[in-house]
C-alpha cells in the first residue's frame, strides 16, 4: 500500500520550481568558484542540473488528472453497457413473473441502478447462471442464449476494465507521490545553492546576491531552509 501523499516543501507550483532551477543553473556555474568556498561542489552542481532535467521529463499533475478522467469515462461506458444488458434479460423475466414473486427474485436482481462495482458483477453472474438454468421457461418471452451470452461477455470486459482502472489509479497516485518527493529534494538543492550564493555576494554585490533569491517576484526575502520531514 502506498504511503500518504507527502506535503510539498516548495512554496510555489512545480512548474515555477522547475523554471527557477533552470534559471539558477547558469548563475551557479558562473559563480562555481565562489560557491565551492561555501560547500557547493562541482558534483553537486552536476547533480542539480541532472535532477532539474529529469524533473522536466516527468508527467505534470495536469496530465495525470486528464488520464484519470479518460479511465473514468471508459469505466462508465462499460458499466452502462452491462447494466443495459442485465436489464434486457430481466425485462424478459418480468413479462412472465411479477417482480414481487419468488420466481422473479430467484434471479437475484431487484434493480441494476446505483449498484456498486462488486454488486453489479454479482448481479451479472447470477442473471447468467439463473437465466441459463431457466431458459426454457422464458424463451417465449424473448429470453435467448444470445442475451445471456452478451451479459457474460460484457461482465468479463467490465471486470477486466475495473482491474485496469484500479491499477491506473494506483499508478497515478504513485506518480504524484514520486513527483512531490522528487520536487522536495530538488527544492532542497535549490535552497542550498541559493543560500551559498547570497552568502558569497551579500556584502559585496547586491545585484548578484539578488540573483540567488529563490522567488525574485515575491516579497524579496531570501531562501529559508525547508521544513524537515516529521519522523
Amino acid at each position: 500500500m502506498l504511503d500518504k501523499t507527502p506535503l510539498p516543501e516548495y512554496p510555489f507550483t512545480q512548474a515555477a520550481l522547475w523554471e527557477r532551477c533552470l534559471e539558477m543553473s547558469p548563475t551557479a556555474h558562473r559563480d562555481a568558484a565562489e560557491l565551492a568556498k561555501r560547500g557547493i561542489t562541482q558534483a553537486q552542481l552536476a547533480k542539480f542540473d541532472a535532477d532539474t532535467a529529469a524533473f522536466g521529463e516527468m508527467d505534470p499533475d495536469a496530465v495525470l488528472v486528464q488520464e484519470g478522467k479518460v479511465v473514468t469515462e471508459g469505466k462508465d461506458a462499460f458499466q452502462v453497457a452491462l447494466e443495459t444488458a442485465i436489464q434486457a434479460v430481466m425485462d424478459c423475466v418480468a413479462l412472465k413473473d411479477d417482480p414481487r414473486t419468488a420466481s422473479y427474485k430467484r434471479f437475484g436482481v431487484a434493480s441494476v441502478t446505483s449498484l456498486g462495482q462488486a454488486k453489479l458483477h454479482l448481479a451479472a453472474t447470477m442473471v447468467v447462471k439463473q437465466g441459463r438454468k431457466y431458459l426454457a421457461e422464458y424463451a417465449e418471452k424473448g429470453l435467448t442464449a444470445g442475451l445471456l451470452d452478451e451479459v457474460a461477455k460484457l461482465d468479463e470486459s467490465f471486470v477486466d476494465d475495473m482491474a485496469a482502472r484500479h491499477e491506473a489509479v494506483s499508478t497515478r497516485a504513485g506518480a504524484t507521490r514520486a513527483r512531490i518527493l522528487f520536487a522536495n529534494q530538488l527544492y532542497r538543492q535549490l535552497v542550498a545553492i541559493a543560500n551559498a550564493g547570497q552568502a558569497a555576494w551579500r556584502l559585496t554585490d547586491a545585484q548578484k546576491a539578488h540573483e540567488y533569491v529563490i522567488d525574485p517576484a515575491g516579497a524579496g526575502a531570501g531562501p529559508t531552509p525547508p521544513t524537515p520531514p516529521k519522523p
